[in-house]
């Protein structure tokens, strides 16, 4: 028989240091502090291998943990004192700056054996990041926070989905992803890190427009730390001189998603208010469409990857759709809608 596992030389070692102290572990009662120390290995395939320990309230949890990384696209580096480069997007401004780079960071999404723990997680090109998502202790389920870095990930993850963007023509835009979970890793605390979904598609859409990386703190303390409206993010892109418009859109289902791609065909993202996957009201950056598998691709702040898919129609998808979870969502009907709310 064949041996298919992968050569031992060509596994790369990993290291999670989880161990800032603002490591916290949510529950319906009570709350408890968390820190984790994880070590394994990565593939060729980006397959990660990781065991070690979870310490909550200072008791340890042995952990094995398998899954997978990704390297996505998060904005560019600009040099200072860059020339801006502009460009026309059908009468809206594009701004890039000469020698400006992009830059990545690496999702990680991990389960481990004992269906204890759900994580998913980012860390960007200096190591810095962290883990969030669910925990099981006692029967109890639990959110959890666990910032903290990484040695070896960012270096040794080797796809990037986004690296050939520029082959697949309008309907797919080039809009970095932004977690709103970065508020978390830079120590702003899980509370906002939990809301701040339309603050981070409004740092997104800047970059997108101006080629500038702003940080989603900012713009939290902008909006008076509290989720942002709609209404907001167009007064934020009024100040930061982003083109735009706050409207709605009325019509049939399938006017309503012919007007969506319409305006991704011009390049323009849109900022627009969903029900999430997970109950809720949910800002989401929509980037780009697939007509053959009838989705719209999602730039979406509540996952580390932002390769949410939304497809048209609930006979497609009935837990996530455009028709339930965006065009019924905002008052409408089958035959006819109110409309949605967007930033574009």
């Amino acid at each position: 028989m064949f041996n298919l596992r992968e050569p031992e030389s060509a596994l790369k070692q990993i290291t999670l240091c989880l161990d800032k102290l603002d490591g916290i572990l949510i529950g319906p009662s009570e709350n408890k502090t968390a820190q984790a120390h994880l070590t394994g290995t990565i593939d060729g395939k980006n397959h990660l291998l990781l065991s070690g320990t979870i310490v909550i309230d200072g008791k340890p949890h042995a952990v094995d943990f398998e899954g997978k990384a990704e390297k996505i696209f998060v904005g560019w580096n600009v040099p200072e004192g860059a020339k801006p480069i502009y460009r026309d997007l059908h009468g809206k401004t594009m701004t890039r700056y000469e020698g400006a780079t992009r830059m990545y960071a690496s999702t990680i999404e991990l389960k481990d054996k004992n269906n204890q723990f759900d994580q998913k997680g980012e860390f960007f090109e200096d190591g810095t990041g962290g883990l969030v998502e669910t925990a099981v202790i006692d029967g109890t389920k639990y959110e959890i926070g666990l910032p903290g870095s990484s040695v070896g990930l960012v270096e040794e993850v080797i796809n990037d989905p986004d690296q050939t963007i520029q082959t697949r023509g309008p309907k797919y835009l080039d809009v970095p992803q932004r977690s709103q979970w970065e508020l978390l890793w830079d120590g702003h605390g899980y509370d906002a890190a939990s809301r701040a979904c339309g603050q981070t598609c409004a740092a997104m859409l800047e970059e997108y427009w101006n080629g500038n990386s702003p940080d989603i703190w900012d713009i939290w303390v902008w909006t008076g730390y509290e989720p942002m409206n709609l209404a907001e993010t167009e007064a934020y892109f009024d100040e930061v001189e982003v083109p735009c418009w706050k409207d709605d859109y009325n019509g049939s289902l399938s006017s309503n998603i012919n007007h969506v791609k319409q305006i991704i065909d011009l390049e323009w993202p849109l900022d627009i208010t969903e029900e999430s996957q997970w109950g809720g009201c949910h800002a989401v950056v929509i980037r780009g469409y697939h007509d053959t598998q009838q989705n719209f691709r999602l730039r979406d702040p509540n996952t580390v990857s932002g390769t949410n898919l939304m497809s048209w129609r609930h006979w497609q998808a009935a837990s996530f759709n455009f028709e339930d979870n965006v065009y019924e969502y905002v008052c409408g009907e089958d035959e006819w809608s109110d409309g949605y709310v967007y930033v574009a």
